[in-house]
């Protein structure tokens, strides 16, 4: 989506109707026609100012002009300045917007409440915020959406705009999707302690089942195998109530009177007396190749299917990060590194997201253990973790809240957090743990810890957390990170704290501290200790403007 101008853009959209198509494009063209003939003192230019402002704004930002009719009444906006990384929807950077005409490039934004409050900010002066403003375009009759927080604020003449996609999640969901419809395959998880029951999407329909009707208990999945096949779901069942590894089967199923081979990968979690509680599982339905092979794969080759189909859950999951975000007020890298037992899920995680008024949550966790267990643990936990930022909570009120609920409906899972929220209208951030390593800050080439006490998530079910509170200074890093970076057999912990420590300082001291050279030269230092374990890195630099973004706004 363009939101580039004074006005979010949004793409032109094509009449149906031929005739109404061919005079929305006369149209159009007689006003562009009238634009050209105004008169030149009616498009400004930016200021020395608004062009310095804008190179140092982070993220997406634009500054554009009224266009008026000979009556005076604004018409249009013309975009004339935008910060380096501005983008819209079509993917245009930069430059590339300016000269951009909102009612000509984007006609739909017409008549809406957010032309609406351009105008009145434009006619007033104060500043608004307009918070998730959802656009949908249609492609091939399949709708998209994006949904933005935008601010607006009149400045040197004209009007000064920033805004930042908050549909990440929305993106990773529908990603997840196509995965599961591109590989024919679906994931589930049954808990015999409470009873619950998850099914994905594609699960339902592999096994053609309604959704409404809610998904299949072990005992009723058990009828629709092929009789042939029980002793096969039997053996697994036996494996699953002695053993935590995975399992791999085939077996058919009978659905819509019509045979259906399924391919099933699945592991047990089970509590400290040996107890089975919970069955989380990947299912592939194979019909297709067995139709076209007509001779069982071998183990090999089922091998190399279950390990594609984890790295892609793994990357759904876990996106790869490979250059550096803009967030309000900060630079951030992140990256996650599996262990070198590649095929597993593990439970390591970071997030790093802006929230809708303004702040920055900044979180890394790591689940016990590896597998789709620790996986399906770790996608909660994180996903738990941002709704509650999002529902405007503190770290601690987060990580007390997070607790109660692992203890509650995860009682076999432990977990370690480091939850941050930077404000950056005074640089403040406030962070808690929960026996994490603690965080370091980096301050020119001096590197301190930020220590603060927490237990264990998922110990104690009456845990509680506090906050601790820094001040920020332009230019300082945050270097966050999972146990796997530091921790080594027979080594004291905070002996790897000091080893991470002083290779930070290393890598930064050649380095001036307004250099974006830092956040790579930082994120190449920390080389994980242990490699049989997944790791999380997640740095953030201030980057200075979040002060002057807030008083524009």
């Amino acid at each position: 989506m363009e939101t580039t101008t004074g006005v979010t853009p949004l793409p032109t959209r094509r009449d149906a109707d031929p005739a109404r198509a061919r005079a929305a494009s006369a149209a159009d063209l007689a006003f562009e026609g009238l634009m050209e003939f105004l008169p030149a003192d009616r498009v400004s230019v930016p200021s020395a100012a608004t062009r310095a402002m804008l190179d140092v704004m982070p993220g997406s930002a634009s500054w554009s002009v009224p266009v008026r009719d000979v009556s005076g009444a604004i018409v249009d906006l013309r975009i004339q300045a935008v910060s380096p990384e501005a983008e819209d929807i079509h993917g245009r950077r930069g430059e590339e917007l300016i000269g951009l005409r909102v009612r000509l490039s984007y006609p739909s934004v017409m008549d809406t409440e957010l032309w609406q409050t351009h105008l009145r900010v434009m006619e007033t002066g104060v500043a608004e915020r307009f918070g998730r403003y959802e656009h949908i375009e249609v492609a091939d009759g399949v709708p998209h959406r994006s949904t933005y927080v935008m601010r607006i604020t009149r400045f040197d003449g004209g009007l000064l705009v920033s805004w930042v996609r908050a549909d990440i999640g929305q993106r990773l969901e529908a990603s997840l999707a196509r995965i599961e419809h591109l590989g024919n395959l679906g994931w589930g998880s049954w808990n015999l302690l409470t009873g619950e029951i998850t099914w994905s999407p594609q699960l339902y329909r592999i096994h053609g089942r309604d959704p409404a009707d809610g998904p299949l208990t072990a005992e009723d999945y058990a009828t629709l195998v092929h009789s042939d096949d029980r002793p096969i779901l039997q053996r697994a069942a036996e494996v699953w109530t002695r053993s935590t590894e995975p399992h791999e089967f085939e077996v058919r199923i009978e659905v819509d009177g019509s045979l259906r081979h399924v391919r099933i990968s699945a592991e047990a979690t089970h509590d400290a007396s040996g107890r089975l509680l919970e069955i989380h599982g990947v299912m592939q339905d194979i019909t297709s190749w067995r139709q076209t092979t007509g001779e069982p794969a071998s183990v090999s080759r089922q091998l190399e299917e279950e390990n594609r189909l984890t790295a892609h859950l793994q990357k759904i999951i876990m996106p790869v990060q490979t250059e550096p975000s803009t967030l309000p007020g900060l630079r951030v890298a992140g990256r996650y590194q599996p262990a070198e037992k590649a095929a597993y899920l593990g439970g390591d995680w970071y997030q790093a997201i802006g929230l809708d008024d303004g702040d920055v949550l900044l979180v890394v966790g790591d689940v016990a253990g590896t597998g789709l267990a620790a996986a399906s643990a770790m996608a909660k936990l994180r996903h738990t973790i941002t709704g509650l930022a999002f529902a405007r909570h503190d770290p601690a009120e987060i990580l007390t809240a997070l607790n109660r609920l692992l203890c509650r409906l995860r009682p076999d899972a432990l977990a370690t957090a480091l939850v941050a929220r930077y404000h950056p209208g005074d640089r403040t951030l406030r962070w808690t743990h929960a026996g994490h390593p603690p965080m370091l800050l980096a301050r020119g080439s001096h590197v301190e810890r930020l220590l603060h006490p927490g237990v264990l998530l998922g110990v104690f079910e009456d845990a509680s957390y506090t906050c601790g509170t820094v001040r920020l200074r332009p230019d300082d890093l945050l270097v966050m990170f999972t146990d796997g970076l530091i921790e080594k057999r027979g080594r004291d912990l905070y002996e790897g704290l000091d080893l991470m420590s002083a290779a930070v300082a290393e890598a930064l001291r050649p380095i001036s501290p307004a250099s974006p050279d830092r956040l790579s030269a930082v994120m190449e230092a920390m080389v994980p200790i242990n490699a049989a374990d997944d790791t999380c890195v997640l740095i953030a630099q201030v980057t200075g403007a979040g002060e002057l973004s807030a008083a524009r706004s």
